[in-house]
């Protein structure tokens, strides 16, 4: 029955092809960002036949904008060579490669590269290549209508557009179906439901790049999408640290931040907003002189959280122009990122047992996460507080965890308090660890009791972390721009045996 289907639309898309020969694919480079990973590529795209491995990252077509910005008949040919060896493997197949939003991105990738990959290519091949865009217009447009509002990402959304701008059938009601379904996937303070700021950058992008489709194609609706990119622009310049990276949370990396960075209109998107209203997601507090990041981010089943970490209550901090508290960060030079990144040991957080607060699954949501993940936010004129629990130990260890943040206005000074809340009186000792990943560079020394450390940073700054308990120094990784360094972390370690523990410490410039 499968066989019958396949046949019966491919058979469809070759005749409603013939009858459509006068498509044409040219002028359709709406690229604003490229996000591709050119290093990434480098690793593939040389081999023989790379196009019949099964990674995504091949089945996307990232690799046109590679080959277009090496140029010339090498890359060329090597385009073409890949895309027709491709479809003919592929072309009747219904589960990968067709799966998620690659056929989107393939399509968008084609289009954007099409002028290119046909400057010295002979009738044939432009045929042939015409007919491949037509193949995946025809499927995403099948694909539109079957999947959930909660599958769709945004190059699905702008591959939907192209699509039907190129067959003229862009209507106003299926721009209102795209809003709706962008409105649900970003919160109400504009922030995507990813919580990864790469994929906020992204999404802004692809948004971008949507309105000027519909202008291309002179929609009355070009306009549509203006409130929500301003809305989250303005809420993605406040997740940049004082050395200008961004905060790394829920597979976050610094390979693109020079280009987001300069992508912003800064006239526009720069106003200084009030985010009082933040009760789910990063929260974020800065001055002049330090910004703090805290993961209260309540984790859940949907697609749209599959990049979530296991980092729940975890802290990055920034102070005179260069990072000081962090997480290790996330790779994408080569492959998959690695899924130990992902873990809460590798985030500035408190791990009860060396146990993950959620369940990792690769490529998918978590399968247990915290189901009760509460913030709450006080400030007066010396103190902004923040506070965090979460019951992700609960089943498991009897016990809800609990972190406040004291950040002092006046001072260079940040206060914490983790607690460790007991829901019955267990005789087994459970071994808890508080992590704090240190940005690379730093001097470390001890002092005589072993309950502070004084830090030096690389810009020679001073700062002193100071404990109720004496400090252990663990080795570390930080990942940046997809170069792992190694690197120290400060960790605060015990036993669990009392019916409520909490563990003090402070961090300060001195």
């Amino acid at each position: 029955m499968i066989l019958i289907i396949k046949k019966i639309l491919f058979i469809f898309i070759t005749s409603k092809f013939n009858a459509k020969k006068n498509l044409s694919f040219l002028d359709l480079n709406f690229k604003k960002i490229d996000f591709t990973n050119h290093d990434k590529i480098k690793s593939f795209i040389f081999k023989e036949n790379f196009y019949t491995y099964k990674n995504k990252n091949i089945h996307s077509f990232d690799f046109l904008n590679f080959s277009n910005k090496l140029g010339g008949k090498i890359g060329i040919n090597l385009s073409k060579k890949a895309i027709f060896g491709w479809h003919k493997l592929n072309k009747n197949k219904l589960g990968f490669p067709w799966i998620e939003d690659l056929s989107s991105k393939r399509l968008i990738n084609l289009l954007y590269n099409y002028e290119y990959i046909n400057s010295a290519s002979k009738e044939g091949d432009k045929k042939k290549l015409d007919f491949i865009i037509y193949f995946h217009i025809q499927r995403i447009l099948f694909d539109f209508n079957s999947k959930k509002i909660s599958e769709f990402t945004s190059y699905d959304l702008k591959a939907y557009l192209l699509s039907c701008s190129l067959l003229k059938k862009i209507n106003e009601t299926d721009i209102d179906y795209i809003k709706y379904i962008v409105d649900n996937q970003i919160d109400k303070i504009g922030m995507h439901k990813s919580y990864n700021l790469l994929e906020h950058s992204k999404f802004i992008n692809n948004l971008s790049e949507i309105k000027n489709i519909l202008l291309f194609s002179k929609s009355n609706k070009s306009n549509v999408f203006d409130e929500v990119i301003l809305k989250m622009t303005s809420i993605l310049n406040e997740y940049f640290h004082l050395d200008g990276s961004l905060a790394l949370f829920n597979g976050t990396n610094n390979v693109y931040t020079i280009n987001i960075y300069k992508s912003l209109n800064k006239e526009s998107y720069l106003k200084k907003r009030e985010f009082s209203n933040i009760n789910n997601g990063i929260a974020f507090y800065s001055d002049k002189n330090k910004k703090i990041f805290f993961d209260v981010v309540q984790p859940n089943s949907d697609m749209i959280s599959s990049n979530l970490s296991a980092g729940t209550l975890s802290l990055e901090l920034s102070g005179f122009g260069e990072k000081i508290v962090t997480n290790c960060g996330a790779s994408e030079s080569y492959g998959k990122n690695p899924e130990y990144l992902r873990y809460s040991a590798a985030h500035s957080t408190i791990i009860l047992q060396n146990t993950n607060i959620s369940e990792i699954k690769e490529d998918n949501p978590h399968i247990k996460f915290p189901q009760s993940v509460v913030f709450r936010k006080e400030t007066n004129g010396q103190e902004e507080i923040f506070e965090g629990s979460h019951n992700g130990y609960l089943k498991k260890f009897n016990k809800i965890l609990k972190r406040k943040l004291i950040i002092y206005k006046n001072k260079n000074k940040l206060k914490g308090e983790d607690s460790f809340i007991s829901y019955k009186n267990l005789r087994n000792r459970l071994i808890y660890h508080i992590r704090f990943h240190l940005a690379n560079e730093m001097i470390l020394n001890f002092t005589n009791n072993k309950k502070n450390i004084i830090l030096k940073t690389k810009m020679n700054n001073i700062w002193l972390f100071k404990s109720n308990t004496e400090l252990i120094i663990e080795d570390s990784i930080s990942v940046d721009n997809n170069i792992t360094k190694p690197t120290k972390q400060i960790v605060i370690k015990g036993v669990l045996s009392d019916k409520k523990i909490i563990e003090k410490w402070s961090l300060e410039k001195i």
